[in-house]
């Protein structure tokens, strides 16, 4: 097989850009005619010294290759090293004569952001509304980074890197103050935190207990010296004697593990794994809307009140994974998931305005699909796991329409949805796509003479349409990772190819296709087994 390419999982517009993350690396795009501008690589693994670690990012242009080292704060010494990984019985684990003892259900949850590749790949991103920084979580080393976009002199385009903060858990959804001045980072076990947007490193000189500024900025304590809890008063017998002896030698204990010393808040908490957060303003006031495994979608006040519950959406009997709220009609909040149905709620009063059946239009994708590929399956075998919904709001006859597009996981399709005066979702075009939907990204251009209603999709180059563990062959035709389509009326059209980075990003292990699937499909593994519990309304 030829050397594979990483297509991109993650797609943001920041501003008059779009930044769209390929495995560790993110490319930048310009808006007005979709050409590459940068690339910002990874940087290779360096031993920290005294908390701060070298990092020059890399770049498409030769003249970003003599950046200066941008100076990086951590919240802990070194990003942990990678865990090894039990084979299943099917990898080989299981030894003769063992058939049918101790054997587990195969559950690939614990590795599921584990792509094979040298560098932690990035999972989630977020811009300031301004476009002039980006927010980025990898989950293998629980960072999370800021960027800012800088333009020099020669007209050349370079992504910054200006901060990483490792996190006390892995982050999984990322939004934004209505301010840009603070981060709201929501992790896998349920936490939603907030931090500063710009990170001082005076700050690592704030900690408590004492701490030197070495153990802050790794983020331990100092060790402290070691007092056994036994004494010659309560110790008779010689040999407890001798072992009380060797304890009271001992001058110091292993550091202690603590909470990362950088500013950061605990806003709220959910009891399941996390999966989407929005921040809205309503009325004058904030919330944060926030989505969970087990069906719940919470209404949160906004910062500093963000522990009082406002209310609850309940009305999804699977897995939440997607959340959007349309410009303009702030009152409003679509969801999706492993549901059959797309959602829409007045979620203030967490009541449910409508839903639209998803799994019909999905079922006629793959239903064509297996008739293009002389193949058939059972009928019950399509399931709906929403990994993306945009909004974009086109000029129509009547005044101002609102258009929500939506994709499903492993289904090379976009569907689209017009959403009513009256908040019902009524579909209106499906768009076949040669190969899976991975993220999609809605783009309003007003700079020209003629505005244009872009949508940026990016598309899985690897696996064969329809299919999240099959690799396409060499005989296969080549898929471009990124595709421009554009809205004339109310319908979407194909425009063009975006070119995509020069791909230092392929794939090494190509004979570990199950770590690539995790990466880019991993909405799956939220659905819950048979005999795990579901919440009942």
């Amino acid at each position: 097989m030829s050397k594979l390419r990483m297509p991109y999982q993650c797609l943001q517009r920041s501003g008059n850009l779009l930044v769209a993350a390929r495995g560790s690396s993110i490319d930048s795009f310009s808006l007005q005619d979709y050409s590459l501008l940068s690339t910002w690589r990874f940087p290779p693994a360096q031993e920290p010294s005294n908390g701060r670690t070298s990092q020059e990012p890399t770049n498409k242009l030769p003249a970003e290759n003599s950046e200066s080292s941008v100076d990086i704060a951590v919240g802990a010494a070194s990003s942990p090293p990678a865990k090894r990984r039990k084979l299943s019985d099917s990898e080989g684990s299981q030894k003769p004569g063992d058939e049918g003892k101790g054997k587990k259900k195969a559950n690939n949850r614990s590795d599921a952001v584990a792509s094979g590749l040298d560098a932690p790949a990035i999972t989630a991103l977020a811009a300031t509304k301004g476009g002039r920084h980006v927010i980025a979580a990898t989950n293998e080393d629980k960072s999370i980074r800021v960027f800012e976009h800088v333009f020099k002199q020669d007209g050349t385009h370079q992504l910054r890197s200006l901060s990483q903060r490792i996190m006390p858990k892995r982050p999984c959804a990322l939004a934004l103050t209505e301010d840009d001045a603070t981060i709201i980072a929501a992790d896998k076990f349920g936490d939603v935190y907030s931090l500063p947007l710009l990170f001082s490193e005076s700050e690592n000189q704030t900690a408590a207990n004492g701490s030197s500024p070495s153990s802050q900025a790794s983020g331990t304590t100092a060790p402290k010296p070691f007092v056994p809890a036994a004494s010659d008063l309560t110790v008779h017998s010689q040999r407890n004697l001798k072992a009380l002896e060797n304890q009271k030698r001992q001058t110091n204990q292993p550091p202690e593990k603590s909470e990362p010393t950088f500013e950061h808040k605990l806003l709220l908490g959910h009891v399941s794994m996390l999966t989407d957060v929005v921040r809205v303003s309503f009325q004058g006031r904030s919330y944060i809307i926030s989505a969970d495994r087990d069906e719940h979608i919470r209404v949160s006040r906004g910062i500093p009140q963000a522990h009082i519950i406002e209310g609850f959406c309940l009305g999804h009997t699977e897995f939440v994974s997607r959340l959007c709220v349309p410009d303009e009609r702030s009152n409003l909040l679509i969801s999706g998931g492993g549901d059959d149905y797309l959602f829409v709620w007045n979620w203030l009063s967490g009541t449910l305005v409508s839903k639209v059946d998803l799994k019909a239009a999905v079922e006629v994708v793959m239903r064509d699909l297996e008739t293009e590929n002389h193949s058939s399956g059972p009928a019950d075998h399509v399931k709906v796991a929403v990994s993306g919904i945009s909004h974009v709001r086109l000029p129509g006859e009547n005044g101002v329409e609102d258009i929500i597009i939506a994709i499903s996981e492993g289904v090379p399709a976009l569907f689209v949805f017009l959403l009513t005066p009256e908040s019902h979702l009524n579909h209106i075009q499906t768009i076949r796509l040669p190969g899976n939907a991975l993220a999609v990204v809605s783009i309003s251009s007003t700079s020209s003479s003629t505005p244009s209603n872009d949508i940026v999709v990016s598309i899985d180059s690897i696996h064969k349409p329809g299919s999240t563990t099959d690799r396409r062959s060499d005989t296969d035709e080549p898929v471009d990772p990124l595709r421009l389509y554009r809205f004339q009326g109310r319908e979407l059209v194909p425009v063009s190819t975006l070119q995509s980075g020069d791909g230092d990003e392929a794939l090494e292990n190509e004979n570990q296709p199950g770590r690539l699937t995790n990466l880019l499909y991993n909405l799956e593994n939220l659905r819950k087994r048979d005999g795990e519990a579901k919440e009942v309304e």
